[in-house]
């Protein structure tokens, strides 16, 4: 299937055009604008003394070598995932409103994020996780001062968080429902229409918050004549858990954990986010490990490190085989889940002389 192409910028963002063709002094760079705050004029209003950032947004753009496929590398944030768009817009909004203590469920990256983020502006913080996400992500969260509660699952994880936040000193942030979430990711198709208007554009969804704000802001954006036509939003889940895409296509459940930041039986967004991809014309996809493995792959032979739940939607484009403008959102980093594979033991030698060194040169010849 062959879409419409568009006219695409040499390079890709306003500021760097602002740069080559405007900006002629080093204080004129700085007073640029960077960052999620520049599209303050698109967002809720924030006291400028109340918003919280740590330089998230602002994520690279890329070309695949020999593909027209684009990665939105948003992993490319603070805490290494594109939550940190939502955090920093919600964890202002709770600044502003003088909250002191917040608890939410998270398979791993919201965690991390809201952890961070909290931690910065002085915000107390608990986190609700399955037992399974990955030890690099716990970690994170604890670096940052937060507790968390370990549940035996996602679904048990969002129950216990929204128990717990019954009691009066904690406030529920859980992105399935907190709408103050919302307005920091709807950045990223902000960002994308300083490039261009994409043809299509995948998503890996969890609790389709991030589906959810590309869409209400592509809707706006449409409404208000900015854009030449919508782009086509694509649910891409893993077949370990697909409530969403599932909608669209029919699958065999598959027994696994590997991409763990989509495994979300239960999201309150799943009605909007419905409605969302059918009326920009887009589909459900639904890819099993071994294709998620292979666009991880993909990904690094482009320098991309993305996590399994971050190569998701390269895993759906490739999947679905569309031509044209199509961009992926990559929204962990691979840094959060590192896997020693396999095949990766023939490629690590172990010295422990000069001599085998020589044997270990040798070896490597030609090759």
């Amino acid at each position: 299937m062959l879409l419409h192409k568009r006219e695409r910028p040499l390079f890709p963002y306003s500021y760097h055009n602002l740069f080559l063709n405007e900006v002629r002094t080093l204080a004129s760079v700085r007073a640029m604008r960077v960052g999620i705050w520049r599209f303050s004029n698109l967002l809720p209003k924030v006291e400028e003394h109340h918003r919280v950032t740590l330089g998230e947004g602002d994520t690279p753009l890329v070309k695949l070598r020999g593909l027209d496929l684009y990665a939105k590398v948003d992993y490319i944030n603070p805490t290494g995932s594109f939550k940190d768009r939502g955090t920093a817009f919600l964890v202002s909004k709770l600044r502003e409103e003088g909250c002191r203590s917040v608890i939410i469920d998270s398979s791993g990256n919201a965690a991390v994020s809201t952890s961070a983020y909290c931690a910065h502006a002085g915000i107390r913080h608990m986190a609700v996780m399955p037992e399974y996400s990955h030890r690099e992500k716990k970690v994170n969260v604890l670096w940052h001062g937060s507790r968390i509660v370990e549940a035996p699952d996602r679904e048990a994880a969002r129950i216990y968080a929204r128990t717990l936040a019954k009691e009066p000193d904690y406030r529920y942030i859980g992105f399935a429902v907190e709408e103050n979430a919302i307005p920091g990711f709807k950045t990223t198709a902000y960002e994308l229409q300083e490039a261009f208007t994409p043809d299509a554009i995948f998503i890996p969804v969890g609790g389709a918050h991030n589906l959810v704000a590309l869409g209400r802001a592509y809707l706006d954006l449409d409404k208000r004549g900015e854009i030449e036509g919508l782009p086509q939003l694509h649910a891409v889940q893993s077949a370990a858990c697909a409530p969403i895409a599932g909608e669209f296509t029919d699958y065999v459940e598959e027994d696994s954990t590997l991409a763990e930041g989509v495994i979300v039986p239960h999201t309150e967004r799943k009605d909007e986010a419905v409605r969302i991809v059918k009326k920009t014309g887009g589909t459900g996809w639904i890819v099993r490990d071994e294709e998620i493995l292979r666009a991880v792959n993909l990904l690094a032979s482009n320098g991309i490190y993305a996590s399994p739940t971050g190569a998701v939607a390269v895993a759906g484009a490739m999947k679905a085989g569309l031509k044209g403008g199509v961009v992926c959102i990559v929204t962990g980093s691979g840094l959060k889940s590192n896997m020693m594979m396999e095949e990766f033991k023939g490629r690590v030698f172990k010295v422990e002389t000069r001599e085998k060194l020589g044997e270990i040169l040798g070896s490597l010849r030609g090759v």
